[in-house]
């Protein structure tokens, strides 16, 4: 008998060649799916800022939010880091993360719906629609919608190789047998699990038990098991992400487990009932027999299945947030509660990058923690400036150091940004912001720099610039003061009032600067040399604070012009 050439199998099979079909339409599959997420990330924008708004409100409207921004996204993986960076910096409570996670299940679902859909007719002309109007598109929304479209036809092309590559195992005996196997509940839970957790992507494992069930090869009973698999491989991510953050990070990771490793405990006794429910909601084929049958049901039977699951799993345990929470609070104990510097970032979290708009909204709370750093400065540089001593200045220089790290820090974090795919407008928010932190940087550089010279001159020679105030100069260091803190405002809840009123404000505190010279001059006598370094410093006091009051209106300008 003459032996058959490597890689094939004694009936025939090229073995080599179906294995590299396969990973070639999984690769495929694996790149529409990332142009589809990049597209749909670029078209939400601001959107998801809407949605994640919701997330306080009510358990319901969590699932919601969850569903919504993760059908935008187009991972639950996705959403479930960002839930980590929100948790971990603060901005939500763990049990307001446990309906958005519930919710992030249900809305993975949506990209298995849409692959269950027969249109290998309609690939090459959303390859080509979606080329052409991602590269050539007049508008950004049109080449974003391009590269959604184009993500579309790799992920059908991709399906379409898949299932190209596995058709010659219909009548491979024991490829046929090993997916009979797959029947049996627990080894299909840890397949389906291995998998999604090395390639980080559950959608990826519904793609291949669709083309799979496309050729009749796999059994709705061994698909469910498959599914059940990939709920709690795609927890893996997640739990990765937290990995060296706040203990409150992994809780979410852990939580995300809970919720899928509940699911599944309850569902794996009732595989065969669950297979028996989506075959009576989905689709049939009665005209058809056999593998021509299952080729025709299954792919939307398995899209059903998972809908099925994420649903039915919420609405059992939307009811035990509060204890899910409390497990996973359990299991992942809070370590004792340390303090951050005034120069380290609270809100910046390198997992918000991978979805710009999110991003760009903790850079946003950020700024306005940071504008308020710079403002407190300026009001302890004003008051040191008449009374202060030295140790209260140094203090007050090792304030300003600490301002000067955070705003290297977000400056960091925007550059970190704008090397993730990002549409035109978020650009231009990006830039604005850089502007900002520049502006509170300069702001916060008089004050360490002019106003504690200022101070130290006062100490050395023994100057007495308490006989200088009067209500004229208090009144102006009050406005100045009032307008940076209506800038700041404008950076996070101010709005176009309150930008015309900061540059508005220019007339009023000129006339201020004008009325608070009048005074050091009458005060002053310039019979001296005390006098005369009396009268200079109090005058570039004076100066700084129209610098810090022009600067304010800056950011006002900044805010209006990407807003």
């Amino acid at each position: 008998m003459i032996p058959s050439p490597a890689g094939v199998d004694p009936v025939g099979l090229n073995l080599v060649e179906i294995f590299g079909l396969l990973i070639g339409g999984l690769a495929l599959f694996l790149l529409g799916l990332e142009f589809l997420t990049g597209g749909l990330k670029a078209i939400a924008g601001s959107r998801l800022q809407a949605l994640l708004s919701m997330l306080t409100a009510s358990r319901i409207r969590g699932v919601l939010a969850g569903a919504a921004v993760t059908a935008l996204l187009n991972s639950s993986t996705i959403t479930t880091v960002l839930m980590v960076g929100f948790v971990s910096s603060g901005l939500m409570t763990l049990d307001q993360s446990v309906p958005m996670i519930m919710g992030a299940n249900i809305g993975s679902t949506f990209t298995a719906q849409i692959i269950a859909f027969d249109v290998s007719k309609l690939t090459p002309f959303m390859l080509a629609i979606g080329f052409l109007l991602h590269a050539f598109g007049p508008r950004e929304l049109l080449r974003q919608l391009g590269r959604v479209v184009l993500g579309l036809g790799l992920l059908f092309l991709g399906i379409q190789v898949m299932g190209d590559a596995t058709r010659p195992l219909r009548t491979f005996q024991p490829f046929i047998d090993a997916m009979q196997d797959m029947k049996n509940p627990l080894v299909g839970v840890i397949v389906g699990a291995v998998f999604t957790a090395i390639v980080q992507s559950s959608a990826a494992t519904l793609a291949i038990v669709i083309a799979l069930g496309a050729q009749g090869l796999m059994p709705l009973e061994a698909g469910i098991a498959l599914i059940l698999g990939a709920n709690i491989g795609t927890c893996g991510t997640a739990l990765l992400a937290a990995i060296g953050k706040p203990p409150e990070a992994l809780q979410v990771g852990v939580v995300h487990l809970v919720f899928n490793f509940l699911g599944i405990v309850f569902w794996i006794f009732f595989i065969p009932q669950m297979a028996d429910l989506v075959r009576y909601i989905s689709p049939s084929h009665p005209e058809l027999e056999g593998v021509a049958r299952l080729a025709a049901e299954t792919p939307r039977q398995v899209a059903n299945t998972h809908t099925l699951f994420s649903v039915a799993s919420m609405l059992i345990l939307i009811w035990f947030t509060g204890p899910i929470a409390r497990l996973a609070q359990f299991l992942v104990p809070k370590r004792a509660p340390g303090t951050k510097r005034a120069g380290e970032p609270l809100y910046l979290d390198k997992s918000s990058l991978t979805v710009p708009s999110v991003g760009l909204e903790r850079v946003r709370i950020e700024l306005t923690r940071l504008g308020q750093n710079v403002l407190e400065t300026v009001r302890r540089g004003s008051q040191l400036f008449s009374t202060g001593t030295i140790e209260e200045i140094n203090l007050l220089l090792d304030r300003d150091k600490e301002t000067d790290r955070l705003a290297s820090e977000i400056l960091h974090y925007l550059g970190q940004l704008s090397q993730v795919d990002h549409s035109e407008d978020e650009g231009r928010h990006m830039v604005g912001f850089t502007q900002i932190v520049s502006k509170l940087e300069s702001i916060s550089r008089i004050v360490g720099t002019n106003l504690i010279s200022a101070s130290q001159q006062r100490l050395t020679h023994q100057i007495d610039l308490v006989r200088l105030r009067d209500t004229a100069t208090m009144q102006f260091t009050d406005a100045v003061l009032l307008n940076l803190e209506q800038a700041i405002h404008t950076i996070g809840e101010g709005d176009a009032s309150d930008t015309s009123q900061v540059i508005a404000a220019k007339a009023e505190i000129d006339r201020l600067a004008a009325a608070a010279r009048q005074v050091v001059l009458a005060r002053l006598q310039l019979a001296d040399k005390a006098d005369v370094l009396a009268f200079r410093l109090a005058m570039d006091l004076i100066e700084h604070g129209r610098q810090i009051a022009q600067l304010a209106r800056a950011i006002a300008k900044n805010v209006e012009e990407f807003r």
